[in-house]
């Protein structure tokens, strides 16, 4: 059995230990009534799972290794990142990464930030590169400490390492690379099961592959199917209204669609908005004459799902017979591959 005791000051309310599943909803394994400060939740695993600790209002929220043992969190909560989670080899574990590989890293990289800003403002070239080396350098030196870990330690702490970098990761091809360090038992976990189906969806949608189809509805109401779209070149665009860098790259991709349409470019947009509203005023303020379909689910999105989509905009390009034959363009890297594809 686990034990977990808290002592939570300027709080009263509930506290929820919880965890989630493959299909990205929220399990509750159990609440207590924080009581004068104090509450204590009690369960039992039978392996260890990577869950939260949550106030109801979700001002303080606390990663915990759940294990058979026992666990004490005292914090404030007018103070919600100054808590103090203590118990468990597992949590252990992930703490001292933290603080030998994670803090001491990140205090020599806010140096060199800070040196950066001065070499550019100097407009010191041969400062600037000199010091984007020994930025490199650094990364390198964690991307190996990374490593020793994930082959050092087979259990959940390592695959949460992973799956806390994973849009970098996906962004980077570096996911599978990673992944073949864990053990059979990380891999085995919730969270190694999920980095499991990103491998797939990134398989399947790697250059190369035929993309997969989907069909879903434009705001019209008018059933659209991603391979029922005739053309040359095909721009498959993930966006949502309220994405600010989706809406900034907007104005490129509309002069890139307005001088190739007529030479065979066609656009299909899937937005990840959840209010039909502001979806159709968000293409109506920026003008964007191209085919438009969403589901309306938010990030449940199945043609998002479909496709692995953790960030937008996130952008493939297709040719005439729905083959992969580009990602992650954009700006004048966009126009020069579309007018080569042509």
């Amino acid at each position: 059995r686990y034990v977990i005791k808290g002592k939570l000051a300027n709080y009263s309310g509930k506290v929820f230990l919880i965890t989630s599943s493959l299909e990205k909803k929220h399990d509750t394994l159990v609440s207590a009534e924080v009581k004068k400060g104090i509450f204590e939740i009690c369960g039992g695993v039978q392996e260890p799972v990577a869950a939260w600790l949550q106030t109801e209002n979700g001002d303080l929220k606390v990663p915990v290794f759940l294990e058979n043992t026992s666990f004490s969190l005292e914090g404030d909560i007018n103070q919600p990142k100054n808590y103090m989670f203590t118990g468990g080899r597992l949590q252990g574990l992930r703490e001292q990464f933290r603080e030998e590989v994670e803090d001491s890293i990140q205090v020599y990289k806010i140096a060199l930030q800070k040196e950066y800003r001065e070499a550019a403002a100097e407009n010191n070239l041969f400062r600037v590169m000199h010091v984007r080396a020994k930025m490199a350098d650094l990364d390198s030196v964690y991307e190996k400490k990374e490593n020793a870990f994930l082959r050092e330690n087979n259990n959940i702490v390592s695959v949460s390492l992973i799956h806390g970098r994973l849009n970098k990761l996906l962004r980077m091809k570096k996911l599978r690379e990673k992944f073949e360090l864990l053990g059979d038992t990380a891999r085995n976990s919730l969270l190694g099961k999920e980095l499991r189906y990103y491998l797939e969806r990134e398989q399947s949608t790697a250059t190369g592959a035929i993309a997969p189809d989907f069909t879903m509805d434009t705001p019209d109401g008018i059933s659209v199917s991603l391979h029922s779209v005739k053309a040359k070149v095909k721009i498959l665009d993930f966006w949502a209204s309220w994405c600010g860098p989706c809406r900034a790259e907007n104005p490129n991709v509309k002069r890139v669609y307005d001088k190739y349409h007529a030479d065979g470019l066609e656009i299909i947009i899937v937005s990840l908005d959840s209010e039909k509203e502001r979806w159709v005023k968000a293409i109506k303020q920026d003008n964007l004459p191209w085919i438009h379909v969403s589901d309306l689910l938010g990030w449940e999105n199945a043609a998002a799902k479909l496709y692995g989509v953790r960030g937008v905009p996130f952008i493939l390009v297709l040719d005439k017979d729905d083959r992969i034959i580009g990602s992650g363009l954009r700006g004048e890297e966009l126009e020069e591959f579309v007018v080569k594809a042509l």
